[in-house]
């Protein structure tokens, strides 16, 4: 299942450039799968698209947390 945001968020159209092999990989994992478990899209979730960094990748989910404890 695709996540929702593919076509708004800023990692899938391409926020890691520089290293493509490893934006494919999670592209794959957090993008077109296991979206639930994307750091991005737990953010947006729970506070809206405005609240997700644009510098967050898929997989900092403790940075996610941290936001998200913030944002309370």
């Amino acid at each position: 299942m695709e996540c929702e945001c593919l076509s708004q968020c800023p990692f899938f159209n391409d926020k890691m450039a520089e290293k493509p092999a490893l934006a494919n990989i999670m592209k794959k994992r957090y993008c077109l799968d296991d979206f639930n478990s994307c750091a991005r899209h737990k953010i947006f979730l729970a506070k809206g698209k405005s609240a997700v960094p644009p510098n967050l990748y898929p997989n900092q989910i403790e940075e996610a947390e941290k936001i998200l404890a913030e944002l309370k």
